[in-house]
């Protein structure tokens, strides 16, 4: 964590009054108990938090923050689950804090669902929207619907939840009927969600703390340094802790991608933001910051990705 970050600390709870320490550090009101404006002295934008129904709630973070902030979730004093789903494009930090381990990583693998109890610290990155939903549920609840969970993980969002969330991300918070919306998108991603789950508790492949940990320390590693070759399968396995056999089965479940794939398309995502930023002077620049020796083959494999050439989207480094 950077000198100077503003570190605020808070608990998840079903009600709102667990807002009251976000609000204190940021130094802004809460409107009707619901709406949080940003001011635009730490950041810009909005968030929304409602009570679905009993047992349920949901917060919604549409945000760009102008400084560094972290926001350390501390274990709630309600038996909840917790659930994230974000949508913004860049890396941003989570610290993951558990039976005397502390795990650190930067992705953009944009779900999870935890139990309340584990420690997290959020830092988003200032300048890009963070866009983020956010569901706390009911240990009973859940448990009522999918029977006892005995397992967390994080993955990338899955594709009928995306839908839904981009379609509500491209609606503005301030039309009469949004607050009715919101509720029915959390509904909605919550059954996806929960059916996710069911999936992973009946799965011949359960995964403990200490399996999550090992698989998140392989992420950490894979997205600490994008420009080195995919170290292989071999030794991540021994970083994870696990055989070569059990770490593919268990990275795929939670990331939903192998892990080979899962680091070649954190790789494009940074290739895509080298491409626009202008800091290069040509694509071949770039393909060989990114371990690409030729150009045609990282333009070939960066359309099979995102459907358009490297040229497409470049912007060239003026040159001064």
């Amino acid at each position: 964590m950077k000198d100077g970050t503003l570190h605020l600390r808070h608990r998840f709870e079903l009600t709102p009054e667990w807002q009251q320490d976000i609000i204190d550090g940021l130094g802004n009101k809460l409107i009707d108990n619901k709406y949080l404006i940003h001011d635009g002295r730490v950041a810009t934008g909005f968030s929304l938090f409602l009570q679905v129904m009993p047992g349920l709630s949901v917060l919604l973070m549409d945000v760009i923050y102008h400084i560094d902030v972290a926001f350390t979730k501390m274990p709630s004093v309600e038996s909840l689950y917790l659930m994230y789903f974000d949508l913004n494009e860049g890396f941003s930090t989570r610290i993951v804090e558990g039976e005397g381990q502390k795990v650190r990583y930067s992705s953009n693998i944009g779900m999870g669902f935890i139990d309340s109890d584990t420690q997290t610290t959020l830092i988003p990155l200032p300048g890009e929207r963070y866009y983020s939903l956010r569901i706390f549920a009911s240990k009973q609840l859940v448990n009522s619907i999918v029977g006892e969970v005995t397992l967390f993980f994080n993955a990338h969002v899955d594709s009928a939840s995306r839908l839904i969330l981009n379609e509500l991300k491209n609606r503005p918070f301030n039309t009469p009927s949004y607050e009715l919306l919101l509720k029915g998108v959390a509904l909605r991603v919550l059954t996806i969600t929960l059916n996710r789950v069911r999936e992973l508790e009946t799965s011949d492949h359960k995964l403990s703390n200490k399996d999550f940990t090992g698989v998140l320390e392989t992420v950490n590693h894979l997205t600490g340094d994008l420009l080195m070759e995919f170290p292989g399968l071999e030794a991540l396995a021994e970083m994870a802790g696990m055989s070569i056999s059990k770490y593919k089965i268990l990275f795929s479940k939670i990331m939903k991608n192998s892990p080979q794939r899962f680091f070649t398309n954190a790789k494009l995502s940074l290739a895509k933001n080298l491409l626009q930023n202008g800091s290069f002077a040509s694509i071949k620049d770039i393909a060989l910051e990114l371990g690409y020796e030729k150009p045609g083959h990282f333009a070939s494999v960066y359309k099979k990705n995102f459907g358009h050439l490297p040229s497409d989207v470049f912007v060239k480094k003026i040159s001064v």
